[in-house]
């Protein structure tokens, strides 16, 4: 019997100041990296244009959720089925990835792309007090209820 929920969950996902700082952090710490090396500077100026255009994509959809492609509202029903809605107004329901990380602090799912023409973007999520107990419910949800099929796409290959 494949067990079922009491009550779906329903997070309304906000821009975090907290993966903002470190998205910026990371990407300022790189660009200096990137100054002391020993190499050409118009190669340096090329890395450090890629990691500042990359570092502001991703804190616009991940961080501050202002891209339309950017995760709004997560949910799961009594039925165990995982959605997802962006701010254009498009339902998803994806299937996990074997490699999505859970950790009481940090939640990171990765999605299965085979449906998709594009992948879909990975969703972050930190634990704030807003959302703590949701946040908790998703955490049990994700690693005691939800079942996992591996197929061979999610195989290592040694």
């Amino acid at each position: 019997m494949r067990p079922s929920l009491s009550h779906s969950i329903s997070i309304k996902l906000k821009p975090s100041k907290l993966l903002l700082g470190l998205t910026v952090s990371v990407s300022i710490v790189a660009c200096f990296i990137l100054l002391y090396l020993p190499i050409l500077f118009l190669i340096k100026l090329l890395a450090i244009t890629i990691i500042v255009t990359t570092s502001i994509y991703y804190s616009l959809r991940d961080a501050l959720l202002v891209l339309p492609w950017s995760w709004r509202h997560i949910q799961v029903d009594s039925k165990g089925q995982l959605k997802h809605l962006n701010q254009r107004g498009e339902t998803f329901t994806p299937a996990l990835n074997a490699f999505s990380i859970v950790h009481a602090t940090l939640c990171i799912l990765n999605f299965k792309s085979e449906p998709f023409k594009w992948p879909l973007p990975p969703l972050i999520l930190l634990t704030n007090a807003q959302h703590a107990d949701e946040l908790r419910r998703l955490r049990v949800w994700l690693r005691w209820f939800k079942q996992y099929h591996p197929d061979a796409s999610d195989s290592f290959v040694f």
